[in-house]
């Protein structure tokens, strides 16, 4: 699957050997996520690469525990996923549905799902087990 921001400067490339169908989008509730309306997918035997053509203007943007990095483009606004790097470890990541180039066959309605109450290590654990593991390119100028 493929994906992008509005403006094309963030690009997506999701391998996975699932389908649309057979994913279940989460809908995480805390405030962030609320107000950018998420739809985030993951699938813990793929791989996505994220990839900002202009580094400049990729929002790393970061809140909460820190423990992730929520990838938004400076210029169009577009949420396109959230990447947790694990310095020498590999990084893990969920995309926003929203974002593909396939968004419109995703069946499924997110659910609900409220994070809250996890602290810094069960937050990265749960992550390491369900998301993505992940890439971020950022093309040199």
């Amino acid at each position: 699957m493929t994906g992008r921001c509005h403006c094309g400067n963030l690009e997506i490339v999701f391998e996975t050997n699932l389908s649309p169908k057979d994913m279940v989008p989460r809908a995480c509730q805390c405030s962030f996520c609320r107000k950018h309306s998420t739809a985030a997918i993951s699938d813990p035997a793929g791989h996505v690469t994220f990839l900002a053509k202009d580094p400049k203007k990729l929002n790393r943007y970061t809140f909460g525990l820190g423990s992730t990095e929520f990838l938004i483009c400076r210029t169009c606004g577009v949420y396109v996923g959230a990447f947790m790097p694990s310095g020498d470890e590999a990084a893990f990541a969920n995309v926003m549905a929203s974002a593909l180039d396939l968004r419109e066959e995703f069946p499924n309605p997110p659910i609900a799902v409220h994070r809250t109450q996890e602290n810094f290590e069960e937050r990265q654990n749960r992550r390491r087990e369900m998301w993505t593991p992940a890439t971020l390119v950022q093309v040199p100028e």
